[in-house]
């Protein structure tokens, strides 16, 4: 994304220190870093939440394709051959 060297940081800070002086760069830093913090807090935040949000939509979706096959298999006649008396289904013999 953006892509910092250490001279880049170091002629910034040098700059800040010219410009805000040695009193109030310190506050201006610590503010900074406390904003950083909460950001970082943030987007982890909506990172869980978009995963939470996926997995719930995963789920949905596996449960209404199940239910969708399982209104098939109810509509659908289950053709079973007769039972003989040992529990074994019929063979049906061709001549």
């Amino acid at each position: 994304m953006l892509d910092f060297g250490f001279m880049e940081v170091l002629l910034v800070c040098v700059i800040a220190l010219v410009v805000l002086g040695p009193e109030k760069l310190p506050r201006l830093v610590r503010t900074l870093g406390q904003w950083l913090g909460k950001g970082r807090a943030m987007m982890k935040q909506v990172q869980q939440q978009l995963e939470s949000e996926a997995r719930n939509l995963d789920m949905k979706e596996r449960r209404d394709k199940i239910q969708r096959e399982l209104a098939l298999l109810q509509q659908e006649p289950v053709d079973k051959p007769p039972m003989e008396e040992n529990g074994s289904a019929k063979k049906m013999e061709s001549s």
